[in-house]
């Protein structure tokens, strides 16, 4: 079963990384949206509601970071599943920081660890 367009959104200021995501999440069925900036993010999310879920990675620079991003979108969409990816934060990080309910994966990650982290946040 595929996920409508758009249904999750991708956080990550590494465009290749961003790109990688979202290629391994549509192989999966999972249809993504891909921004670098959290300001695109800020934009993105509420123009689209029917977001299902957000990975988005911790460390985005310029000060802001996915915990800021991950609460603004629980704001607007309280049911958003969140998965938060780093390569620098630690899951405890995401314990104290994070939202309530969201996943960590640790950078690098594989393939089937980042689907099988995200489909168990969306329950598909």
């Amino acid at each position: 079963m595929r996920l409508s367009a758009g249904r999750v959104l991708v956080v990550e200021d590494d465009g290749d990384l961003c790109a990688l995501v979202s290629d391994v999440l549509d192989e999966a069925d999972i249809a993504t949206r891909c921004v670098r900036t959290d300001r695109d993010a800020y934009a993105a999310i509420p123009t689209l509601p029917t977001f299902m879920g957000l990975v988005v990675d911790v460390n985005l620079g310029h000060g802001v970071t996915g915990f800021d991003v991950a609460r603004f979108a629980r704001q607007v969409i309280p049911e958003i599943a969140v998965l938060y990816i780093s390569g620098e934060a630690s899951e405890e990080a995401v314990k104290v920081h994070g939202v309530k309910g969201s996943g960590f994966l640790q950078k690098p990650f594989t393939p089937d660890e980042l689907v099988q982290a995200l489909k168990l946040r969306l329950a598909v």
